[in-house]
């Protein structure tokens, strides 16, 4: 069954967070000498494994999300024996390079602006709500989307079912007639299927552990979708 309603995810799937991440973690880490202290390579394993760590912590309500900022760098360099004096500084530097490096996932841009053509088409995202609408105007995500539901607003982050059932009724169309085309394993694909709806894992941006085959449609390249859904 073709869908009647297609929602994207944004970071990894239209958003390339992962260059922007990186490219904002190098330029902090050459300005400040207390990071230079240890292997570049150790500091963003020991960031990527406290911020995912957090991340969890957020999601079950453990700590809101000023801690979760002020925490993943603090955090970070208390774990690697670091001066953490300067830490709520060095997030902050970090945070604004991060945006400066937003960019399109390569061929997510005309695939969303032809199934926008096609389709109804919305997004929805976890994530901070002002980081996410200031995403959405950068990339002029209006000029093909009616609607961004972001799951900070909703007490909730995906994989939870209320964030589904929302946004189907955002959709106005039956479950079945869903599809959701996402990154995330775990938050866009067991959650939308979860949901009843139709999902396409993009894989461009993951490693693959395993995982069982649940999505409708798999996807590495953004034209393989496309011709998926006749575009």
């Amino acid at each position: 069954m073709k869908p009647s309603y297609i929602y994207f995810d944004l970071d990894n799937t239209l958003l390339d967070h992962a260059s922007a991440e990186a490219k904002a973690q190098q330029i902090t880490y050459k300005k400040y000498p207390e990071l230079q202290k240890i292997n570049m390579d150790e500091w963003l394993e020991t960031y990527a494994e406290v911020n995912h760590n957090l991340w969890v912590r957020y999601q079950d309500d453990e700590i809101d999300r000023h801690q979760l900022h002020f925490s993943r760098f603090h955090d970070s360099m208390k774990e690697l024996g670091l001066s953490t004096a300067d830490s709520e500084e060095i997030g902050k530097f970090y945070i604004k390079n991060y945006r400066d490096f937003w960019d399109w996932v390569g061929g997510a841009r005309e695939t969303l602006k032809m199934a926008s053509e096609k389709y109804e088409v919305g997004i929805i995202t976890n994530g901070f709500k002002e980081t996410q609408e200031i995403k959405f105007d950068k990339l002029s995500l209006g000029d093909y989307c009616n609607c961004m539901i972001i799951s900070e607003e909703l007490g909730q982050l995906k994989p939870h079912p209320i964030v589904f059932d929302h946004a189907t009724e955002v959709a106005g169309v039956d479950r079945e007639k869903i599809l959701y085309v996402g990154d995330s394993y775990s938050s866009d694909i067991v959650g939308g299927n979860n949901a009843g709806w139709q999902t396409a894992w993009y894989t461009g941006m993951v490693t693959k552990n395993g995982e069982e085959d649940i999505a409708d449609f798999e996807f590495d390249n953004f034209s393989d979708l496309n011709s998926y859904l006749d575009l």
